[in-house]
């Protein structure tokens, strides 16, 4: 997928409001990664360093970035659409807010489709190597219930709207049978069953939701590389 800059002058900007100066505005640099595509959404905007919208279409393979953003006085990351208002001006409204933990040096913004207030739900973890380690895998549960599973023999237990490390490359076999099961009443349903190579050197970042057209509970998984960026 490709990143397009799209530059704007500064006086739509300002017509729009969207981009107000704020107070205690902290300078940031994001990753961003969308598991899947809220309708209508797989173009969104951020603001850059020069207060101008950035244009980034948003890629299911890849992660983009690092983008240089602002965060707004209560340390959000506000993911924008372009829409034109009546009066014919172009806005900015948010799709997504997405609170950047103080703690995290390299954030990584993860968006899915919500069926909530906004097109999209996002969870923020560190991007760093210190924080995520070779052999590694990151769960991202999006879902409201608890997720459960076995890689081989690592059980893997993460709540709703949270997010879990685990190391499955102790085990010997270079295949795992790796099965996930979500929280129903007081019953545990699978949903996902698949064989991962046993990889002691990559990263995984793994996310579960519900998708918001099926209603049925999703996993996907991607490998973690260096961010990816599209010249210009």
């Amino acid at each position: 997928m490709n990143r397009i800059l799209l530059t704007l002058p500064l006086m739509f900007l300002a017509a729009s409001g969207a981009f107000a100066q704020k107070k205690k505005e902290q300078a940031v640099k994001v990753s961003i990664y969308a598991f899947a595509y809220a309708e209508g959404h797989e173009t969104v905007y951020i603001t850059n360093k020069r207060r101008e919208a950035e244009e980034i279409r948003l890629s299911t393979a890849n992660i983009l970035g690092p983008f240089k953003t602002k965060l707004n006085e209560d340390g959000q990351v506000l993911i924008r659409t372009q829409q034109q208002n009546d009066e014919g001006v172009i806005v900015y409204p948010p799709i997504a807010r997405v609170k950047i933990p103080s703690h995290i040096t390299k954030p990584l913004l993860i968006l899915v489709p919500t069926p909530g207030d906004y097109p999209y739900q996002g969870l923020v973890l560190d991007h760093s190597v210190a924080n995520f380690p070779a052999g590694s895998y990151k769960l991202v549960n999006f879902s409201p219930t608890d997720i459960r599973g076995l890689a081989g023999k690592t059980k893997v237990l993460v709540g709703a709207k949270k997010i879990t490390s685990f190391d499955p490359s102790s085990n010997a076999a270079d295949l795992l049978d790796v099965h996930f099961q979500y929280k129903r009443s007081k019953d545990w349903k699978t949903f996902g069953r698949t064989r991962w190579a046993n990889n002691k050197e990559e990263r995984h970042l793994l996310c579960a939701f519900l998708d918001p057209r099926t209603k049925r509970m999703k996993i996907r998984g991607l490998p973690v590389k260096k961010p990816y960026i599209k010249s210009k």
